[in-house]
This record gives C-alpha cells, structure tokens and sequence, in this order.
C-alpha cells in the first residue's frame, strides 16, 4: 500500500433498493481504476463486491462489501450495500462509515423503501449525499418523471449531469435545459449569491462552481448524476465531484468506530473499523470505551472483496480491518486513551420475524448455539433466544428471506441441518368469575402421617392485574407458618395451567378457612392441599384462554391501503386509525400474535415490497371460544400449529 494522507481518503457508501445497479456502480469503479481486468458482474457470478457462495448462488447481495484502492491521486474505499429491506442493518453499518453516500436509482423501478429509509438515515448522519441515475439509456426512460418522483420524495434534487447516448454533459457548464434549476439551488446556499441572483446578475462559473461544492460538503445541496454502469458512461464525472467534496477531518489521537464484523475460517473475526483521527499501527494498544477495556492491535488489513492486504499503518479517514481483538463488537468505540464521549452505536432495527429451528440430529444442538453467536456477531440484525416456556429455540430476523439466509448459513458454516417451525404462541388462562373451594390433603402411611385443609376464594383481575395472595385467616385456624406453603402450591398449579396447560394469570387468592394436625400438618402437606384447592375453584370459575395482542403499525403507500386493511382484517387485526405519514398511509392497529406469522411475506406482496411494519406486545385479550378448543386440543397433542 502506497503512502497515502488523510486529505487523499474518501469512504463511499452506495446505497438503493434492490436491483437499481448499485454492486454494478462499483464493479464499474473497480473496472474503471483498472483494479480489475474485466467488469465483473452479480448475474454471472463474477462480481467483486458480491462474492460470497450464497450471493453467488441467489444472485443478490445480502453482505456489506469492501473494496479499497486507488483511483487517481484518490485512495477510495467502496462500501456496497444491500438492497432488501431483510438486510437493512447492513445499511446502516455502511451509513455508519460513509464520507459521502450515494443513492442508486433505476429510473424504471419505484424508489423503494430501502432508498427512502436510507435517504432518512443518511441525512440524519449529515453526510454528502448525491444520486446516480443508473441505466439511464434503457428504452423507456422519461427523465421528467423520474425528477418529479425524486422531489416528492427527497425534496430538492437538482441535476449535476446529463447524458446523451455516451456524451456527459455538465450541467453547470452548459445551456442544458436543467442548468437554471441548479443555478437556482446553488444561489440559496449562499445569502449573497442569492441575493444577486435574485437581482438578475450573472454568477461566475467558478464562484458557483464553489459554491456547489461548499453545499454538497454540508448537505445543502442534493445532485443527480446520470450514467450507464455497464459502459462506463457517467462514473467519472460522479466520482470527479465525491473527490472533490470537503471531508473535514482532525484530532492527533487514534479514535475508531467498528461498524462490521466478519468471521474468516483463518483469521477469525475480522473488525472492521472507521478511523475517524489519528494514525493507527500493529503493536499500538487502543481503550474500547463501550466495553471499558484494552485492546492491543494486531495485524491491520485492507479489504478488496475477498481480498485481503496487510499494511504498517491505517491513516485518519481509513478504512481497515482488525484481527484478533478479544472484547470489542460491531458498534464499539476505539480511541487511544480512556475518554468521552463515545461514538453513536449503530441503531439497528427490530427483527420482525421469528421461527423455532430444531436440528435434525441432538449431537448438534451445541454447534447450533455457537454457530448462532457466530452468525450474531456478523449480524448483529438478527437474535436468538431458548425460550424457557415452549422449550424452542428461537431466531429472529427483519423477514422471510432474512431468516432463510441465516438458517442456510449455519448448514453452509457449521454443517447442521435444521428444519423449522412456528415459534409457540405464549397463551394464558385465566377465569371469569369467582369462586371457592376447599383442598384438603390426607396421608396416613405409618408413624407421622400428612395432613393439610384450606380454603381458598379465587377472583378475576383486570388484564394486566398480576396475582395476588391474601391471608384471611382468623382465630388460628391454619397457623400462619403454613400460609406460605399454601401460596406455593397455587403458584405451582397456576404455572401448570387448568384447561390447556398455559399459566393462569390475573386473580386474587384469599385463603380465608381451614383445618391442621397438630402433629401430622407440614409444609408439603399444605402446599399440595393449596394445589388441589385452587384446582378445584378453578372448575367453577369460567376459565377462558388469553392469546397476546400484538400492536402493529403498518406503512404503505396510498394505493394500497385498501388492500392491505383488508389483509389485517382477515387477521382478526382490529383497525384504530389511519394517518398521513409524509407520502404514505400509517395504519395503526392491534393484531393477535398468533396471526402474524408470514405477515412479513404478505405485506411484501401486497405492496410490491413498498409496505413496512413494525410491532410490539401489548397486552392479552379473551381467544374467540371458537377458537379456544383448537387451542386445547393443540395443548393435549403436544404441539401448536
């Protein structure tokens, strides 16, 4: 690696939905810094920012990728991101990262949810931000709509280039069409410029021209650079202006931020980190302020695909990766002494979709485990859990697709085979009306026998209400040593369930009578006779089942709000509300847990994978009764479908 100063570095991230021509922006890059021989490309497998066997395989990127090099007097580092919304914290990992971000458009595709939501993001980071209209000489490409789509749903974009078969034209420099509208957009960044502007004065090319730049260094302006990846067509004059974006940088001490992690079968875990000041070298030890520890540093590398290149130092600006860091994680904040204040972690997204996996063989129940925390560590997006109550583990993801390429990981990785399931619905039971009974417990087997008698008053709770214990007894009718014994065993039956074996939430127990042995009572004798007592009011009592109520919020574009409230209906979702959310219809509604399941694939659809959602507990609601007898029989069998 060449001696490169921080002044040469520029970071940037290339972000868009799905099938825009993001990976082949960069490949045309690489192509065009003569980093590679030939263009590589996704389709046929020779990509270099999409190279891993499962991208290869599904001819999509689901990875953030890295390329370093130099392209000019420029040491550029590409980060090429994802288009799926399943793999959206990938995408703030590279947002994370960005010097300057660009947005990838297919003119002839809708924008997107991940270009919007990546438009949101970045701009929340602040970061230079520029378009780039790809395959702009595609049959049927009408410029003015595009533009018109683009204000609605960024604001202000202005045209940088134009292009004409393989001829880029500047706008600023020529009598194109769009040149008073970037004029315009360049004049009120500035009030003086506006104000001669506005004074019909003409503005110099090279005071407009600096203009531009002073506004795209701090967000103000937004440009649209046109251009034709496979050809070449439109790259340099897209990454003559990033090289020119003012990227301010100081501090003397080292100070990083891990925004990846992978796991390489030789190295290990790879981190990946941010130089945001200072210098770093092998041998040098950084604070890892999020965790409150030291960490020596190693070997360092930079990234090229699957390529990997040691280096001696990583200057300010750099991108690099770190090995064999014992305590530090994707998010951390490195620095070269204790101190404040720590960098923004990385805010990823709840996952949205869950799924219960079983290996096919109980030997591999361990490597499954450790291959989840593996997986977790590269995408931190994704979580997993055993959950105690139904005895399944449990994987959560952002969707269906999410989910299939992590299950798919852990064969290719870890050699395990899975199959999967529903997660089990956590349902309660709870009863309607109160009751009484009495559990008396009488054992004579010998010597000291086992005696126990109480009676107990059961009552319903409002939803939410918990339990409550109440010692109403008088005149020492059960000693009051006992009374806790007696709690325990409705305690225990509580969490064994009435009807369909799901724990019984939501009532007041007052034990208000009974009887004791003054020699053959115990603790266990009155703890089974608080068992059997508490059973016995329940059978009295209207037991009914509570499922979990799910509150969803669903964001859609206007034309298929129809469609999709009646999806949620079908679901038994019980609609509270509509409201315009910029450009879009927000649905709020409450939906039973258990009708969630494929949700995600079926919000994709409706709305051609436009509609997002996002859901929480609530809280638990009465099981329609013609459901709750499904329910049990699903209990008694042993499974939920």
């Amino acid at each position: 690696m060449r001696k490169i100063t921080t002044e040469d570095i520029r970071t940037i991230g290339i972000f868009g939905q799905s099938s825009t021509g993001k990976t082949s922006l960069g490949e045309a890059i690489l192509y065009g810094a003569k980093v590679t021989r030939r263009l590589g490309s996704v389709d046929d497998g020779t990509s270099i920012l999409s190279s891993s066997p499962l991208e290869v395989e599904k001819k999509v990127t689901i990875n953030l990728s890295i390329a370093s090099f130099d392209y000019g007097k420029t040491f550029l580092n590409i980060l090429d991101t994802p288009g799926y919304d399943d793999f959206y914290g990938e995408v703030l990992s590279g947002i994370s990262a960005s010097d300057v971000a660009v947005i990838v458009i297919d003119p002839l595709q809708d924008l997107g949810v991940v270009s919007e939501r990546a438009f949101s993001d970045i701009k929340g980071r602040k970061i230079p931000l520029l378009f780039y209209l790809s395959k702009i000489n595609e049959t049927g490409v009408d410029i003015d709509t595009v533009f018109s789509r683009m204000k609605s749903a960024f604001g202000n974009v202005v045209p940088m280039t134009a292009i004409e078969g393989d001829d880029v034209t500047h706008v600023l420099d020529s009598g194109s069409r769009y040149h008073k509208d970037l004029v315009e957009a360049i004049a009120e960044t500035d009030d003086e410029l506006l104000e001669r502007y506005l004074s019909d004065e003409e503005l110099g090319s090279d005071e407009l021209e600096t203009a531009f730049y002073d506004g795209l260094s701090h967000g103000e302006i937004m440009p649209v650079y046109m251009g034709d990846s496979p050809k070449g067509v439109g790259i340099e004059a897209l990454l003559s202006s990033i090289v020119r974006i003012n990227i301010k940088r100081d501090g003397d001490e080292p100070l990083g931020f891990v925004f990846k992690t992978s796991v390489d079968p030789h190295l290990g875990d790879i981190r990946y980190i941010k130089l945001l000041s200072g210098e770093l070298s092998p041998g040098s030890t950084l604070y890892n302020c999020t965790q409150n520890v030291s960490e020596r540093i190693n070997q360092i590398y930079i990234i090229k695909g699957k390529e990997r290149e040691e280096v001696e130092k990583l200057p300010n600006g750099a991108v690099g990766g770190l090995v064999k860091l014992k305590n530090t994680h994707t998010g951390d904040t490195l620095r070269g002494e204790k101190g404040e204040p720590l960098l923004p972690k990385i805010d990823f997204l709840a996952p949205l979709v869950s799924v219960a996996i079983i290996p096919k063989e109980k030997k591999d129940e361990e490597k499954v485990m450790e291959g989840l925390s593996k997986l977790h560590e590269e995408d931190p997006s994704f979580t997993h859990y055993y959950d105690t109550e139904t005895k399944q583990t449990i994987i959560k993801g952002r969707g269906e697709l999410h989910i299939d390429i992590i299950i798919n990981k852990l064969k290719r990785k870890y050699g395990v085979g899975l199959t999967t399931k529903k997660p089990r619905i956590h349902y309660r039971e709870t009863i309607k009306r109160t009751a009484e009974a009495q559990g008396k417990f009488k054992r004579q087997t010998g010597g000291h026998g086992q005696y126990g008698d109480c009676w107990l008053k059961i009552e319903p709770l409002e939803s939410g209400g918990g339990f409550e214990f109440k010692n109403a007894i008088v005149g020492g009718a059960i000693p009051s040593k006992y009374l806790p014994s007696v709690e325990k065993g409705v305690k225990e039956a509580m969490a064994e369930g009435i009807d369909a074996g799901y724990p019984v939430v939501d009532m007041r127990v007052t034990c208000y009578d009974g009887t004791f042995h003054t020699v053959d009572s115990s603790d266990i004798a009155f703890k089974i006779a608080g068992s059997l007592a508490f059973k016995n009011a329940c059978e009295k009592a209207n037991v009914t089942i509570l499922e979990p109520i799910m509150s969803v919020e669903v964001v859609v574009p206007e034309e298929y709000l129809g469609d999709v409230m009646g999806d949620l209906n079908s679901r038994r979702g019980r609609i509270l509300g509509t409201e315009m959310d910029g450009r879009f219809q927000k649905i709020k509604v409450h939906i039973p847990e258990a009708e969630m399941f494929g949700y995600s694939a079926s919000l994709r659809s409706i709305t051609q994978g436009r509609g997002t959602f996002t859901q929480e507990f609530s809280h638990y609601e009465e099981v329609p009764r013609e459901l709750q007898e499904k329910i049990k029989a699903q209990s008694k069998s042993g499974h939920q479908d």
